[in-house]
Formats: C-alpha cells, sequence, structure tokens
C-alpha cells in the first residue's frame, strides 16, 4: 500500500535509512516499534518495511550510531511511497568509552550474533554449500556483513573488558577520582584488552595497581 501523506491510522510502512551528510543507504540498520518491540533491519539497499499506528514511534539503531527516535505520524512519503529515516553522523569511539555501565540489550545481542554468524559462512560452508560461501566472501553484501560483524565482535569484546576495568573500578582501584582512564590505558599497554577479559581478582588488579604507581611516579617527574 502507497503511503501518499503524512501517516495515519495502522499502516504498512515502506522507508528507507540514509545516512545525514552523504545521503548515503545505511544497510542492516535495526528498526523497531517502540510499543510492541515488532522488529526488523534494513536490506542493502537500506530499504525496510513494517506495520506501525500512527501514534507509535520507530527506534532506529545501528551500532556506533545515536539512536533516533522517529514519531510515526511525523513520516512523509514520496511519490514512490517510501518514507525516509536520516541517522546522524555520531560515531563512537571504542577506545574513547568512558561509561561505567556498559549494557548491550538483548534485541541488540540477538541482532549483533546473527550478523556475527552469517559473516562467518564463508568459513564453514565452502564443502556444505560452496555457492553461498563464495558469495558471503566476495559479494559487496558479504563484505559489509564482515565489516559489521567486525564491529560487533569488537563491543562484545569491550563489553567484557568494561565488566572487569572501567573508570569507576579504576577510580576505586587507585584512590585516584581524577585519573584519565584512556591515558592509563595507553600508558599501561601491557594490561591489553586480552589481559583483562583472562584474568581475574588478585591476578589482574595487582598488575593495575603496580602500573598505577609507575604511572603517577613519572607524572611527577615530568
Amino acid at each position: 500500500m502507497l503511503l501518499p501523506c503524512t501517516l495515519t491510522a495502522q499502516q504498512y510502512i515502506k522507508g528507507m535509512v540514509v545516512e545525514k551528510d552523504s545521503n548515503t543507504v545505511m544497510p542492516f540498520v535495526y528498526i523497531i516499534n517502540k510499543s510492541n518491540g515488532n522488529g526488523t533491519m534494513s536490506d542493502n539497499e537500506g530499504k525496510f518495511t513494517l506495520y506501525s499506528n500512527a501514534d507509535d514511534t520507530l527506534i532506529c539503531s545501528y551500532v556506533g550510531y545515536a539512536k533516533k527516535y522517529v514519531p510515526v505520524k511525523s513520516l512523509k512519503a514520496n511519490a514512490k511511497g517510501f518514507v525516509e529515516i536520516i541517522m546522524g553522523q555520531q560515531m563512537i569511539n571504542l577506545n574513547m568509552i568512558t561509561v561505567t555501565s556498559f549494557k548491550i540489550k538483548p534485541y541488540e545481542r540477538d541482532y549483533m550474533n546473527k550478523i556475527i554468524d552469517e559473516s562467518k559462512i564463508r568459513k564453514l560452508d565452502y564443502l556444505g554449500s560452496p555457492i553461498t560461501a563464495l558469495y558471503m566472501q566476495y559479494s559487496k553484501e558479504g563484505k559489509q556483513i564482515r565489516k559489521l560483524a567486525k564491529i560487533f565482535e569488537d563491543l562484545f569484546e569491550e563489553e567484557q573488558v568494561q565488566k572487569k576495568l572501567n573508570p569507576e573500578i579504576l577510580a576505586r582501584l587507585t584512590g585516584d577520582d581524577n585519573i584519565n582512564y584512556e591515558a592509563f590505558r595507553k600508558y599501561c599497554y601491557y594490561i591489553s584488552n586480552y589481559f583483562i577479559i583472562n584474568h581475574d581478582g588478585v591476578d589482574l588488579y595487582s598488575r593495575v595497581v603496580d602500573c598505577y604507581k609507575t604511572y603517577k611516579a613519572e607524572k611527577r617527574t615530568r
């Protein structure tokens, strides 16, 4: 059903997601109806379809971009019946995350795991499905999925790190409320994400405190 004007009542929404500055289409954007939790994702051309009521709000989510809340009644369709949702370029720098509670919502986690699993088809299906494997390896869509999967894997890794060593935990360990988390992590490079994830308790936190002493001593001599 085409949408000739502002959406009213229950509608079958046909839409497209694009970037604000470049007007580039955005595949794999997760779009959910806030009122009932029903969701979909944009396809390789940035297009999506979703049922919704006029008083609903759509939540558009893409890892690395800020969530966008779009009232359905504000959407207007073009001559082809498509509404356009524009996502602002507000990229998250994983190295600059300072939140004390790094949380990935269940529907986001399911979506991220799905993309990661799809990215591994080329590794798993050469014998069972060589055509699928070759498509995933060499197609534009396959490359996009692998790129997105890498972002998701990095976020899952950061989630594990934040549970063990985030700015709040670091401040409590060192007694230094003004410590710069990013500067400390850069200085103590050997306390890597891998080390943090694979060590606990005394093994981890004694190493952090020892490095903090050196870190502070060097700052005082400058």
